[in-house]
């Protein structure tokens, strides 16, 4: 029996899900430790100071509350919401064309740009990932390999209207990566489509989601 399109989209659609999941529930448990910690802290800094009031005999040594509270601030810190809003502040803004702040959602529609994917292929051959007439002008960043700094600064050049449209394969790049992206595409209207870990199909997928967009917000 031929398998349902629908079944296709279906199952592409959970399995970005289950990605997204597996992210906030990582992210969860990391915020859980900490705070357990910070919770052993205090717990330990009253019964010491209990134990030294009654002359009783001291609990075992554990962290102090000012280090558990540390880490735990470190770790809320960390979060990519607040992570992709400190990070205007706390960097020195490069130069922008004048014209951008006014209209900068005109621009992104006028100007073709170049299509930008986020994410490895581990070591698969990007030339036939892509139709021909896409490859031409895509930009491929790999973040496995370079990490966070292989973005450098594609947000402001996706508000200066130089991106026509972003694929993020989801599947394959971290969060933290592509929170700052996602941020600048929305603010400048430049369409966003996933595409899980790069397969053709979901290449190909993603590409007509942009298309589709793009004549919806045209």
């Amino acid at each position: 029996m031929v398998p349902s399109a629908f079944d296709d989209v279906v199952d592409s659609v959970r399995a970005a899900l289950n990605a997204k999941r597996s992210e906030i529930a990582e992210r969860i448990a990391t915020l859980e430790s900490a705070l357990r910690g910070y919770e052993r802290a205090l717990e330990f800094e009253i019964a010491e100071s209990f134990a030294t009031e009654h002359q009783l005999k001291q609990p075992a040594r554990q962290e102090r509350a000012a280090d558990a509270a540390l880490k735990l601030s470190r770790a809320v810190a960390n979060l990519p919401e607040l992570v992709a809003r400190a990070r205007p502040q706390a960097s020195s803004p490069e130069p922008v064309p004048a014209p951008e702040p006014e209209v900068p959602s005109s621009r992104a529609r006028t100007h073709p740009g170049k299509l930008v994917i986020i994410g490895a292929l581990s070591g698969r051959e990007k030339s036939g990932a892509l139709p021909a007439e896409a490859a031409v002008d895509a930009e491929w960043i790999d973040t496995e390999r370079d990490g966070v700094h292989a973005v450098g600064n594609l947000p402001q050049r996706i508000r200066q209207g130089r991106v026509s449209g972003v694929v993020i394969l989801d599947r394959v790049v971290s969060h933290k990566h592509t929170e700052p992206v996602v941020a600048a595409a929305r603010e400048a209207r430049v369409p966003v489509a996933f595409a899980g870990q790069g397969g053709k199909a979901s290449l190909a997928r993603a590409l007509a989601q942009l298309e589709e967009m793009r004549r919806e917000r045209g």
